[in-house]
């Protein structure tokens, strides 16, 4: 692997645990929007192994996949997953929309959240091996 896509793949990692972190402290929207960011550098570890180019600087993470080569690999489930995670990197930045956006963290839900990261990433991970 390259080292450029090892540390986009070590931080991503690093992430999913803080996800993780979060959300046993009960801090759900933090931690889907942890989720988001390490399946967004998970990508662009791949784009960046495929193509020894820096990523685009985008945060949608079907535009990633399809810019790293892998959207023809995602199921419409994954692709429909990846949609609405990406919704928690834009909403959460915005007071307005984060308290709408907070209300819909359940535990339950982030756990759902986090499984499917962890699964994405390990995904993603299998990529650059």
């Amino acid at each position: 692997m390259k080292k450029q896509a090892e540390a986009w793949l070590k931080i991503a990692s690093e992430d999913l645990d803080t996800a993780k972190y979060n959300f046993e402290g009960k801090r759900y929207l933090w931690a889907i929007f942890l989720c988001q960011q390490a399946l967004e550098k998970a990508f662009k570890a791949v784009y960046y192994e495929r193509y020894e180019k820096v990523p685009p600087r985008k945060h949608d993470l079907v535009a990633l996949a399809k810019a790293a080569g892998l959207l023809e690999d995602c199921g419409n489930n994954r692709i429909d997953y990846l949609r609405r995670l990406t919704v928690y990197y834009i909403e959460a930045r915005y007071p307005e929309e984060k308290a709408e956006l907070s209300a819909k963290c359940t535990e339950e839900h982030t756990r759902d959240i986090i499984k499917q990261a962890e699964e994405v990433f390990q995904w993603l991970a299998s990529k650059l091996s």
